[in-house]
């Protein structure tokens, strides 16, 4: 239980102590400041406006407090916050799980309001796709000057080589599947064989050129333009291409919206990463808990180092990011050693392993989240 030491305020003193809690009810000494029961003051006086203002400023103080502790030992003494943590030693620091989302929201939110996003959007990538017809995988650079005639000398250079032809055949076989796309609709959807993910890629390829020869806002409008069934494959399909020619459409909305959503993103994978920690120190006496707390601590120094960067980047022209990156693959090692405490050889080694995991875990983390981003948008 949490305890405070006593304020000069009037409601903390002797004469105003209870036997029973008033919260509660729970038999109380006069040595109880709290009550053991519900950690309510034990206080009979009515608050006042002293009072209150009193224990307002004082629990910021107690935050703010707790907040540098957390900071000063999460940065001078890698791995020791979260020996401390686990050992039982948690009134002094903030909530590792509550810390990491403050710090992961901050970041996102600098990059987000520092990154100047929605001027993307002038580019409007919906409009620059090319056929391929109708197909968003490939991009036509649109205006006058160098760059697209560089783009052209190249595309020159490419087409009576291999991968010249095998464009030329890719661009074939494209311009064959939406001829039978445009002719018959109808017939294109129900031709669709393959599995449930393939055929949905498929079917939202199909919707997203055909919203680019008609205007479809609704299923009900490509049900009455093509007579297409309303399953749920292709509810979602048609839901999916909708979202992708919006995304495309405001590219840079989009990456702010999918920026806000990073921090959140963070707490469903770093436990999935955690199994992994868990599983390799599995001979420690240390609970799947325990690691989480040692991978949010890590983390937060992580974003700590981030935030430091883009300050520095922002503020005085000042690029850091690989010192922050080294700094951090330096601290990470000194982390494990501490907490783990194992031997130079077997750290070293976890340590290779364990940044692979996590290298791996977070590209597919972040083309999930692309996608899904994309198809729900």
């Amino acid at each position: 239980m949490e305890t405070k030491p006593a304020r000069r305020a009037s409601r903390y003193k002797l004469m105003y102590r209870s036997n029973q809690c008033q919260n509660c009810g729970h038999p109380l000494d006069i040595s109880d400041r709290y009550c053991p029961n519900c950690s309510q003051l034990n206080s009979t006086k009515k608050i006042t406006m002293r009072d209150f203002a009193e224990e307002f400023f004082g629990s910021i103080i107690d935050y703010d407090s707790r907040l540098w502790r957390t900071i000063t030992a999460l940065v001078l003494r890698p791995g020791q916050i979260s020996l401390d943590y686990v050992a039982g030693k948690r009134v002094s620091y903030t909530n590792p799980f509550r810390f990491l989302l403050s710090l992961a929201v901050i970041y996102f939110l600098l990059l987000n309001l520092g990154g100047d996003l929605q001027s993307l959007d002038r580019w409007n990538l919906d409009d620059r796709v090319k056929g391929v017809p109708g197909s968003p995988l490939n991009f036509e650079v649109q205006g006058d000057g160098e760059p697209q005639q560089a783009a052209q000398a190249v595309l020159d250079s490419l087409q009576h080589t291999d991968a010249g032809v095998i464009m030329e055949q890719i661009s074939d076989e494209s311009r064959k599947k939406d001829s039978a796309l445009m002719a018959d609709p109808k017939a294109y959807f129900e031709a669709s064989s393959g599995g449930f993910t393939s055929r949905v890629f498929r079917k939202t390829d199909a919707f997203y050129n055909l919203m680019r020869r008609d205007t479809l806002y609704t299923f009900a409008d490509a049900d009455s333009l093509y007579g297409l069934p309303a399953t749920r494959e292709n509810r979602m399909s048609f839901n999916g291409a909708l979202s992708l020619k919006r995304a495309l459409s405001r590219p840079g909305t989009f990456l702010s919206d999918l920026i806000s959503r990073l921090p959140f993103v963070t707490f469903f994978f770093l436990p999935v990463f955690t199994v992994f920690v868990w599983a390799v120190y599995i001979r420690k006496n240390y609970t799947y808990t325990d690691n989480l707390v040692f991978s949010f601590h890590n983390q937060s120094l992580f974003f700590i180092l981030l935030i430091i960067g883009y300050l520095m980047d922002s503020l005085f022209g000042v690029d850091i990011l690989g010192f922050c990156l080294l700094a951090f693959g330096i601290y990470l090692y000194a982390a494990m050693r501490r907490f783990y405490k194992q031997g130079h050889i077997k750290t070293f080694l976890k340590y290779v392993f364990l940044n692979t995991i996590f290298i791996i875990l977070a590209t597919f983390a972040g083309i999930f989240v692309l996608f899904s981003s994309a198809f729900t948008y």
